[in-house]
């Protein structure tokens, strides 16, 4: 038996939200590069790397759970860190989701409402990256209430460009069928800047409870 799960403040949780906000990061930058891809024949190419790194977060998930159920005494509240896993990796999963629906749907890439969305989202995971760096100090500092602030602010960003999109798409300037495609998308996205507001909430109220 490995009786270091047991002693307190154990580490390995912070280890494990800092590689899924890793995986955030790296499935946002894929977002971002595919956005601005002009080669066609290799943008069926980011559904796989997507995939991968969505593999990758899935089993960082399933060690959480296993060395949640296997240590006694936790940094935080159990119910947070099952919390924030969870939706940490909600975040990799409908980011792949958006870039797998890109390319089945034979959308543009270079639609402008997927460049802007997947500029806010990745600013997003750079936000969140850095709180998830921040969380072993368990200290609600300057620097936490900045990044927790500017996530507020984008998913703000996210919902007025999600308006002026669905304003857009119904203004009869597009056939029926790219509405339909481009709504779904642009509905997924915007729900990835909630996703990151949630996750965003989740770690406030741990510094708050700590």
């Amino acid at each position: 038996m490995n009786f270091n799960l047991f002693l307190p403040k154990q580490p390995v949780f912070y280890t494990l939200f800092d590689k899924q906000a890793q995986s955030i990061a790296k499935v946002a930058h894929l977002l971002q590069e595919l956005s601005q891809q002009e080669n066609a024949a290799v943008v069926g190419s980011y559904a796989v790397k997507a995939k991968e790194i969505e593999n990758e977060a899935d089993s960082v998930i399933r060690e959480t759970v296993r060395c949640l159920n296997q240590t006694f005494i936790t940094p935080f509240d159990r119910e947070d860190i099952h919390q924030l896993a969870n939706q940490l990796d909600d975040i990799v999963d409908d980011i792949e989701n958006v870039i797998h629906n890109i390319i089945i749907y034979k959308v543009n890439p270079q639609e402008k409402l997927l460049s802007d969305f997947a500029r806010i989202i990745l600013l997003d995971a750079e936000q969140l990256e850095e709180l998830i760096r921040l969380l072993p100090t368990q200290k609600y500092s300057e620097e936490v209430r900045l990044h927790i602030e500017k996530i507020h602010n984008l998913e703000d960003s996210g919902d007025e460009l999600f308006a002026e999109t669905i304003s857009h798409l119904f203004s009869g300037s597009l056939d029926p069928v790219s509405v339909i495609k481009l709504k779904d998308i642009a509905e997924n996205m915007e729900k990835i800047t909630d996703r990151f507001q949630n996750a965003c909430t989740t770690i406030e109220n741990i510094y708050l409870k700590n």
